[in-house]
């Protein structure tokens, strides 16, 4: 029991430290999209190396090496305790119509977290933090209005939500015999049930400055400025069913083959909202480049707003195929969706600029992951490599002028033993492409996303959560 107590300190420890760090990095980080200025931010565009390499998906095929934070059921696929983060660089390209293109190039962290579980146990501890939405655009324009003079347009946004993961899973097994040759039996592993449930608390700022500017000093100019500070707490659950379909032995008991079914969903119920939103508009005058505020137009303060996180719903289903020279693959469609059409009306109007509303955000995803035969032949590192492919086509869960805002996405990945290690640690590599636009508004954006991190799991000899035989 002290040790299980010992063991749960540090990782409470290390969760301190990475939500230090998250909050740093999430202040620091933007998406560099004008999109980023509806609702709370552009949403979920931030996974795990294996997920960015899967187009983002989820549930679908969970492994043994890393966790997924959207579905806490995953926790009970990986092996023993695992500590796990990443880095991020993204390349956006933003178009509008045939004529200006800008171009933009930063950095963010991914998801991090840790999984406390005894190695090959039966119950996991979920503690982790990850990115939920982003928002960050700097947009000018400038046009010559008769009777007025030059007149310059700046709108600014910044900020963005963040995840924070309590949680907990238990795998459940049954087990049968399988023939191996005429008089002979095996016993296997035939049905196992990864059930998850954690606790997720959502939190952070989005704010957005609109400025008209008239270079006429005897005209006065305007800023409007929005500020909302959001909290929701809400609870994940996740359940993954792996049905063995068959599995085949030869006289001698060696494996040959065998092939699975894995069905999979995750859901969030509705939750409460609660926001802090202010409002103010002004009227200035710049004075040396820097804006006066003269007086206020109109100010607006919504203290403790209460409004409603939408339900999502996550579903999977895949297949699994194994041989007995190392070769192994993996396919899976998954469907995921987000209600939030169903809490407009409970939202505060602030939150959206003029002509935009919400919408059910909806996703479909393939993804492929396989691993190469012939082990004794094969590259001691990238022969024992799992590489993967992902599409996805969906929308964002805001719409323009009743036009929503659809991505698609094509995406590959690998991951590599971290050699020299002694253990069963691992490095991740992801990368994506895709493009975003709203049907009918001329602006188009292509983003390129490369997701480097690592997996850490305790060397043999230090395996937590194993009673010591000695003092």
């Amino acid at each position: 029991m002290r040790l299980i107590c010992s063991t749960f300190f540090k990782a409470l420890i290390a969760f301190g430290c990475i939500l230090t760090l998250q909050a740093n990095a999430s202040a620091q980080q933007s998406e560099f999209s004008p999109y980023s200025r509806f609702g709370f931010g552009l949403i979920n565009q931030v996974n795990t190396p294996v997920a960015t390499g899967l187009a983002g998906m989820e549930t679908g095929l969970a492994n043994s090496y890393q966790f997924n934070p959207g579905n806490p059921a995953s926790a009970t696929f990986l092996t023993q305790t695992t500590l796990q983060g990443s880095g991020i660089i993204s390349n956006l390209a933003m178009r509008q119509g045939n004529g200006d293109e800008a171009v933009a190039t930063y950095g963010t962290a991914g998801p991090m977290g840790i999984v406390v579980k005894r190695k090959n146990g039966k119950n996991a501890l979920i503690l982790g933090v990850s990115s939920y939405s982003n928002s960050g655009y700097a947009i000018s324009r400038t046009s010559d209005v008769e009777g007025i003079g030059v007149v310059e347009e700046r709108y600014i946004g910044a900020g963005g939500l963040s995840n924070a993961n309590l949680g907990w899973a238990r795998v459940f097994r049954s087990t049968s015999f399988v023939p191996a040759g005429d008089a002979d039996s095996i016993r296997v592993s035939n049905r196992s049930l990864h059930v998850g449930v954690q606790t997720q608390y959502l939190f952070g700022q989005v704010s957005r400055t609109s400025t008209l500017d008239i270079i006429d000093p005897t005209f006065l100019d305007h800023r409007a400025r929005v500020t909302a500070q959001h909290r929701s707490l809400s609870t994940d659950i996740g359940v993954i069913l792996d049905q063995l379909l068959f599995v085949r032995y030869n006289a001698n008991r060696e494996f040959k083959n065998s092939m699975a079914l894995r069905i999979g969903g995750a859901y969030t119920p509705e939750s409460a909202l609660s926001s802090d939103i202010y409002s103010l508009d002004e009227t200035t005058q710049t004075l040396g480049g820097v804006p006066v505020n003269l007086d206020t137009s109109a100010f607006s303060s919504l203290p403790n707003f209460q409004g409603r996180m939408p339900q999502s719903l996550n579903g999977a289903l895949s297949l699994h195929y194994d041989r007995s020279d190392g070769m192994r693959w993996a396919a899976a469609l998954e469907y995921s969706s987000t209600a939030w059409g169903d809490v407009d009306d409970e939202m505060a109007p602030e939150l959206l600029s003029d002509g935009v509303s919400w919408v059910d955000a909806k996703t479909m995803r393939f993804g492929f992951h396989f691993n190469l035969g012939n082990s004794e032949q094969r590259n001691p590192t990238w022969g024992k490599a799992v590489y993967r492919l992902g599409l996805a086509k969906g929308n964002q869960p805001f719409k323009i002028d009743e036009n929503p805002m659809a991505y698609k996405m094509a995406s590959a990945g690998a991951t590599i033993p971290l050699v020299g290690s002694r253990s069963l640690s691992r490095i991740h590599f992801g990368m994506e492409f895709g493009t975003r636009s709203v049907e009918g508004d001329g602006f188009e954006e292509s983003i390129y996303r490369i997701n480097l991190g690592v997996s850490l799991m305790p060397f043999f000899k230090n395996n937590w959560l194993v009673p010591r035989l000695y003092d």
